[in-house]
């Protein structure tokens, strides 16, 4: 079973590290946003925009060091990375926050409840987001024979 384990973590390494990281963020988003809309009653959209921002921050940070490990040369390439994952972001945001009104205002979904299905999905677009554009990784040039 430990040899199983090994295999799958050498194997899906990456993966598995954004998965901890998108839960710590998703964890942090939810507990913000339930703080915000839950305990002080604040619009579900600012409570979202907040929660947003703050969780961004963080998974930004994280990805970059935990998940991607990649190395900035300087800070123009520094600032391309993090305006790509903050641009990306937005577009989830946006994605986000459209699904929350479908289903609070077009589906009578409970504010809370509706969040569960919508971050399940803002996950698994972000995944996409980081590996296909944002730390993706240089392509080896091939030699010329």
């Amino acid at each position: 079973m430990k040899h199983k384990i090994a295999t799958l973590w050498t194997k899906h390494e990456e993966l598995i590290r954004y998965i901890i990281v998108g839960g710590l963020t998703t964890l942090l988003n939810a507990a913000v946003y339930w703080l915000l809309s839950g305990v002080f009653s604040v619009h579900y959209q600012i409570a979202n925009a907040i929660a947003f921002v703050i969780a961004v921050v963080f998974a930004y940070i994280a990805n970059k060091k935990a998940v991607f490990h990649t190395k900035t040369e300087d800070a123009l390439d520094t600032a391309r990375e993090a305006g790509s994952f903050f641009l990306m972001r937005l577009i989830s945001y946006g994605v986000e926050a459209g699904l929350l009104e479908l289903l609070v205002k077009g589906l009578s979904v409970d504010e809370l409840l509706a969040k569960i299905p919508v971050m399940v999905i803002i996950v698994i677009l972000n995944y996409v987001f980081s590996k296909l554009y944002i730390f993706r990784k240089p392509k080896a040039h091939k030699e010329e024979a």
